[in-house]
């Protein structure tokens, strides 16, 4: 209730509900309960009210008369006048498609005793027609309440729309009602998927950079008073739900009010055409803050981009270019990720079901791969498994860092060993499930083992007694790594610091696995984590 009652205490609630986007007025009364934010409909315009219904009460096609019946009685709660300004937003079509829904409009002298038992019948309001239903319809209960309704709201069209249905098709008037429903949510940002996809074209980043920043240096930048607060008429409802990115609200809140509301506007329809595009259903219509979150992240990043992260500066790129520039370049700047990641997973075998990089390279994979690239949280914190929309060019610097040592310490590998992912697959001596668990460092202390018990290196599995030998020559009594080892791991170091950090991780790895234990107590199931173990592991 306290986001009603702000609503409500604003200086002039009808003007703040009648600038909101018709869908934001939505959010706010889904958000807050119909039950109690009923209430704003007392300020919502036509317009609004014609999309609360186009939003809500619909199924893919189909117009679902319970809920438009659930938005008329909302309405009446208001106030009589409410309820007759809702009736007047609602385009003729939509009355003509309830007139025309079982129900049979009739003149005024038609003899009422051919009418059956198992109709309804009613008398509108000037008694010139006769309106029948089959028992049980939907409006049975409630045709004198709407009839009222119409007549006492605009009885002249009242009159020439049962008029009208009396020699209406009702298959042409649905087309006709889809028609115009479509076109007023494209003036929204719902467009048909197949065209919302256009919001996901490749803008070149480079090339977008220096045609923006040649507009800017033909203009002298004004001072636009950054430091101000942004309130919540000026943004906040665009992005309901969703908290803005730093950048993109310290950007709109320099902006003049004009260019604010503009720019407000156009993040609610690239919102919308977002949503569009990923999931081109209105009934999961819950789900669009996922998607506003998207559209505004990559808008972020698309503009620290274009600004280099100065604000004033990310004012100045607002003023002269769309919301959705913005967008697709920061989508461009992520897509030239996922490139990288398809030419790294050809050469790794993922699609061979191998995933060898290990977290967080093969989060990282795993969230580039995605429908629409996300970025994983797990480079927020090892502890989440969850993915997220790209914000900022740090979540980019940050994937581009790992990328590269990934591709780095590969490179090594196919350099080094002659790796190729399609020989994982002819590895004998192993489980199914040993083997799609192989990760490179499993492979490198293997190849490690191996060179020291059998003096090759190789990515054959070890046993028990390999496991034992290695121990004894790999580690001294007090659990340090022992000149053997030492000597070996100096000689496998390569020439960049990726892959010797590589190294070293792996071989800390085996260093708070085996070191300190007695290598005659050392149980296979127990190094398989690290090693590649012949055999059932489990079963050892």
């Amino acid at each position: 209730m306290k986001r009603l009652d702000w609503i409500i205490s604003q200086p002039d609630p009808a003007e703040f509900v009648g600038q909101l986007a018709p869908q934001e007025l939505f959010y706010w009364m889904r958000d807050i309960g119909k039950e109690d934010a009923y209430i704003l409909l007392e300020y919502a315009n036509a317009e609004q009210m014609r999309a609360l219904i186009d939003i809500d009460a619909w199924s893919k096609n189909d117009l679902l008369l319970p809920r438009w019946l659930e938005w008329l009685d909302l309405a009446v709660a208001v106030d009589v006048e409410t309820a007759q300004r809702f009736l007047n937003a609602q385009e003729d079509e939509t009355f003509l498609w309830i007139f025309t829904d079982g129900v049979e409009v009739l003149p005024a002298d038609t003899d009422l005793d051919f009418i059956p038992d198992d109709k309804a019948l009613f008398h509108t309001p000037d008694a010139m027609y006769v309106i029948t239903t089959p028992r049980g319809h939907p409006l049975e209960e409630r045709f004198p309440q709407l009839l009222g309704l119409m007549w006492a709201a605009d009885m002249r069209r009242a009159r020439t729309l049962l008029q009208q249905v009396q020699f209406e098709l009702k298959s042409a008037n649905e087309e006709e009602m889809i028609r115009f429903r479509n076109v007023r949510l494209m003036e929204l940002g719902f467009e048909p998927p197949i065209d919302a996809l256009e919001v996901y074209s490749f803008e070149p980043p480079v090339a977008a950079r220096n045609e923006v920043r040649a507009h800017l240096l033909e203009t002298t930048p004004r001072h636009t008073g950054l430091g101000a607060v942004l309130s919540h008429q000026s943004f906040d409802p665009v992005l309901k739900g969703v908290t803005p990115p730093d950048l993109l609200r310290a950007a709109i809140s320099g902006l003049p009010i004009g260019d604010r509301l503009r720019v407000g506007d156009g993040l609610a329809y690239l919102a919308n055409k977002v949503f569009m595009a990923d999931v081109g259903d209105l009934s999961r219509v819950e789900d669009l803050p996922e998607y506003t979150r998207r559209a505004a992240g990559f808008t972020n990043l698309g503009l620290m981009y274009l600004s280099d992260e100065d604000e004033e500066t990310a004012t100045q790129v607002l003023m002269r270019k769309s919301i959705e520039f913005c967008f697709r370049v920061g989508y461009s700047l992520v897509f030239s990720l996922v490139r990288r990641v398809r030419a790294l997973t050809r050469r790794s075998g993922f699609s061979l079901g191998f995933q060898i990089f290990g977290a967080p390279i093969d989060d990282i994979v795993e969230g580039l791969l995605l429908k629409r690239p996300l970025f994983p949280e797990s480079l927020d914190a090892e502890t989440s498994f969850e993915f997220r929309p790209f914000v900022t060019t740090a979540d980019l610097a940050l994937v581009e860092t790992w990328l590269e040592q990934g591709e780095t310490v590969l490179t090594w590998f196919e350099d080094s060993f002659g790796f190729k992912p399609e020989a994982l697959e002819k590895l004998e001596g192993i489980s199914d499930d040993t083997r799609r668990r192989i990760r490179l460092d499993t492979l490198l202390r293997t190849g490690l083992a191996n060179a020291l018990v059998h003096d090759r290196f190789a990515f054959e599995p070890l046993g028990r007694e390999d496991l034992a030998s290695f121990a004894r020559m790999a580690f001294t009594k007090d659990g340090k790594a022992g000149k053997a080892l030492l000597s070996l791991l100096e000689a496998s170091k390569g020439s960049s610091d990726a892959v010797n950090r590589f190294i070293e991780k792996a071989v800390d790895g085996l260093t708070d696995t085996l070191a300190g234990i007695v290598p005659a107590d050392i149980e296979t199931h127990y190094a398989s984590d690290i090693f590649l173990i012949s055999g059932d592991p489990a079963a050892h």
